[in-house]
């Protein structure tokens, strides 16, 4: 794909579409960037922009945002259905995303790795296995923060980069071709702006959808559907598992211990005590992490040594992510604001043994609860429904659990420490986006910590009652 001398309309001015204009600019194209924004809600942004053959239409997104332009470039965070989008492709525009843009002009092999959940983790872990390995330099970019324009140019072809992939991003791709992809699970999130389930789905898949049998694709062999993915693609297939071993290629767990079957025999790479992060689902995260390892030709000494030393707190983007907070008179409190869907906090329920206080609530994004009713009944001893948006989780959970309201954070951390037992745990799992109350996820996860230490100070000299 060539820029140079094109004309080209970005649509969204905010940490993405700035980084493919300058990248764009770069390439020597003539740059439209428009955002509905106001020039003064994007100064800093803008400014950065400044000696650039960049013009900025701002505040609006209007018809000339599209005249006589070879190609839109749109932002993750961008609808595809405006109406402006609309026009463009009813006269023949080609619209891309930041991702395409850059990959196409990516140097170094890549890595990409999608699902609902545990994305972010995936990445990191498998980026800390793979710095072993003989590349000059391995580079994390992608929906963890960090757009891949921003760093393409610094890449070289002895470089590798793992790239976090969203279904936003990877729906404006046509060409896009990772040596290795990988699909952790894929459930129901992102309805409000995925059109059905199955559009969902197929935006996850188009990470594979240029592969050959040159690459290969990493599947999760305990979601049916997910394995049946291997026949939509050319990729080899390789499996992971923490069941036993999968028929093919792959990595499973027997007896505590983390295996990899590949040549024709099963090797122990790790045990489970090797494992850092706690859970059943960080525990996949890291079997397809070693699988990726596997493939690339990083050792099993080496794997091992990677996954020993990785620390989530080294990695800010980790953070609100099954993130232990405090312990209270014998209560555990743990924040996982980044559980924005039903099957992270399925994996967060799954993965605690103890009795739970489980707080809820946020920006519904079309949620089907249903997959929750058996974990809720089975392990949840009260629900705390926090903010004025909880009306579909009380329908959801009316006759499974019992619940109070909260109309703050502080709320629901105190009514969930009230109604709390030495042993029992405290989890925010909201379930939902958190553009109700919060800015983001992390706002939301800063509040919680925020209210367990003031809720320790004034426990502090009070002797628990349960």
């Amino acid at each position: 794909m060539t820029f140079s001398g094109k004309q080209i309309a970005v649509f969204g001015l905010q940490r993405s579409g700035a980084a493919v204009a300058k990248l764009l600019d770069d390439l020597g194209a003539k740059v439209r960037v428009t955002d509905q924004k106001s020039f003064q809600e994007l100064r800093s942004t803008v400014a950065a922009l400044k000696n650039r053959h960049i013009e900025f239409i701002l505040g609006r997104h209007d018809t000339r945002s599209i005249e006589q332009v070879d190609m839109v470039v749109v932002s993750p965070g961008v609808p595809l259905h405006i109406p402006i989008l609309k026009k463009a492709r009813s006269i023949g525009i080609p619209i891309v995303g930041e991702l395409e843009v850059a990959a196409s002009v990516c140097p170094a092999p890549i890595v990409a790795v999608t699902g609902t959940k545990g994305k972010t983790t995936t990445t990191v872990l498998t980026a800390s296995i793979l710095q072993d390995g003989n590349f000059r330099n391995v580079c994390v970019a992608g929906n963890i923060g960090i757009p891949l324009s921003s760093k393409v140019q610094s890449l070289s072809s002895e470089d590798l980069v793992v790239v976090e992939t969203s279904s936003f991003q990877l729906q404006t791709t046509t060409t896009f071709r990772p040596m290795v992809s990988v699909i952790l699970n894929l459930s129901r999130d992102h309805l409000d702006q995925h059109a059905s389930m199955e559009a969902y789905r197929n935006a996850k898949l188009r990470i594979c959808a240029n592969q050959t049998s040159e690459d290969w694709i990493v599947l999760n062999a305990e979601a049916p559907t997910l394995a049946a993915c291997a026949s939509e693609t050319q990729a080899k297939p390789v499996y992971f598992t923490t069941e036993s071993a999968p028929a093919g290629l792959g990595t499973f767990v027997r007896n505590d211990e983390v295996f990899a079957h590949w040549d024709g025999e099963s090797k122990r790479v790790l045990t489970k005590r090797d494992v850092p992060l706690a859970g059943n689902h960080n525990l996949r995260n890291v079997l397809a992490a070693v699988a990726v390892g596997k493939i690339l030709s990083i050792t099993s000494d080496q794997i091992q040594s990677a996954i020993r030393q990785f620390s989530a707190a080294e990695y800010p983007v980790l953070e609100h992510a099954f993130e232990m907070v405090n312990t209270i008179n014998g209560v555990q409190f743990i924040n996982d604001s980044k559980a924005t869907n039903v099957a992270a906090v399925a994996a967060a329920l799954e993965s605690l043994s103890n009795p739970i206080l489980l707080i809820m609530g946020g920006y519904d994004k079309g949620n089907d609860y249903a997959p929750l009713i058996q974990p809720m009944q089975a392990k949840v001893k009260g629900l705390i429904l926090l903010g004025s948006h909880t009306q579909i989780i009380r329908n959801a959970f009316s006759s499974q659990v019992v619940m109070w309201n909260a109309a703050t954070m502080d709320e629901a951390v105190k009514s969930a420490h009230a109604h709390a037992a030495p042993g029992d745990v405290v989890l925010l799992s909201p379930a939902n986006a958190s553009f109700d109350m919060y800015a983001d996820y992390k706002e939301r996860g800063q509040a919680f910590r925020e209210a367990v230490n003031r809720l320790e100070k004034a426990v502090s000299k009070t002797p628990f009652k349960s």
